[in-house]
């Protein structure tokens, strides 16, 4: 069985390698730990560039290899503490794209992402990474979702 993990550094995706791994860690499936890094909307270069100038910097001194590679280093830690050896992989680009190539490239049989339980404005307009990969993907997905908004 091929698992693909999608994170992105947040708290809700690490809840997601704990569920996943909890789940498969007696299967031990391959697994792939994949974190997309979204591109830069063309208006925003001159940020990126300054900001990519500060990354340079601090891989350089700390020999960070670049943005995202922490992400999934630290998600095949939290998998590995659960017995599971998994591969890396980062994209850049539009998330749910991505995500969604990954999968077909990769041949997954099941992939796993974590969900907020309340929608964003923006996600009610564009629809959401997760509602995205849902329809669209070939494979089964599993959402874990975020503890329930509470009211006031």
């Amino acid at each position: 069985m091929k698992v693909l993990f999608c994170i992105d550094g947040s708290p809700l995706s690490h809840r997601a390698l704990e569920v996943g791994g909890d789940l498969f860690k007696s299967m031990k499936p391959q697994v792939t730990v994949l974190h997309v890094v979204p591109e830069v909307d063309e208006r925003l270069r001159h940020y990126e560039k300054l900001h990519e100038e500060e990354l340079k910097k601090i891989e350089k001194l700390f020999r960070d290899p670049g943005p995202g590679v922490g992400v999934v280093n630290q998600a095949r830690h939290a998998l590995g503490q659960l017995g599971l050896d998994a591969n890396r992989k980062v994209r850049k680009g539009d998330p749910a794209e991505e995500i969604l190539a990954e999968i077909k490239a990769g041949g997954y049989d099941l992939v796993i992402l974590g969900s907020h339980s309340r929608p964003s404005l923006s996600d009610l307009f564009f629809g959401s990474v997760v509602q995205q990969v849902v329809e669209a993907s070939p494979a089964t997905v599993l959402v874990v979702k975020g503890p329930p908004a509470t009211k006031k």
